[in-house]
């Protein structure tokens, strides 16, 4: 069984920074960071079941709930100022769970502009050199995180959809290459990695992530 939990986080402008905290009761050496995107929360499927799948693994679970798209303030700021505020803010909330207990191992599960916040904190972060890495829908096109991604090169896991718009064969290629990663690439999924019109297809697709992921975690 687990506490569930809210840390006290200041972030940017010294503003609270909203998250769970799911606090094993048993020891444990082992955390890992949900890193949701900017209107896909971490209740949503893509990262509610991974973050299921690490409790029961016997993981603490820091969950981020970062709300920016309901934000007027955050919206209306340059995009290089956006950029600051979140990772700000997740550079608080790392630091905060870091005393929680003495983690040994570290997984960071982000998704859509969540990879960014995985880019820096891997390349300027010396907690995170190890870490295990889970990109869900990784904004491939972006240039700065490509350049991150090659630079920390921790083995990774992608998972992506072909009818995703930052999908890229050969950037995905480029990725694994760079982190001797692993991919699963969902034929026909949207950024929600979803399959539109085709319910069933779509729960399928979210077996194959969470086994995909397990099959990554306990290798």
């Amino acid at each position: 069984m687990y506490e569930v939990k809210r840390l006290k986080i200041a972030g940017y402008h010294s503003e609270p920074v909203d998250n769970t905290f799911f606090l094993q009761e048993h020891p444990t050496d082992h955390l890992s960071i949900i890193f949701p995107g900017m209107g896909y929360t971490s209740h949503m499927p893509l990262l509610y079941y991974p973050a299921r799948l690490l409790l029961i693994l016997g993981d603490d679970v820091l969950r981020l709930e970062y709300d920016y798209n309901k934000r007027p303030e955050f919206l209306k700021l340059p995009l290089p100022e956006r950029a600051e505020w979140m990772l700000r803010d997740v550079s608080a909330a790392c630091k905060a769970v870091s005393s929680q207990r003495s983690y040994q191992r570290i997984t960071l599960i982000g998704k859509s502009i969540g990879t960014l916040a995985m880019g820096h904190l891997l390349t300027t972060d010396a907690m995170f050199e190890k870490a295990q890495t889970v990109w869900l829908t990784p904004l491939l096109r972006n240039e700065s995180l490509r350049t991150q991604i090659k630079q920390c090169g921790q083995h990774s896991l992608f998972v992506i959809g072909t009818a995703d718009p930052h999908y890229d064969p050969d950037y995905l290629a480029e990725a694994k290459a760079a982190t001797n990663g692993e991919s699963l690439v969902v034929e026909g999924a949207d950024h929600s990695l979803e399959i539109e019109g085709d319910l069933l297809q779509s729960l399928k697709a979210m077996e194959r992530v969470v086994l995909a992921i397990e099959k990554f975690l306990m290798g």
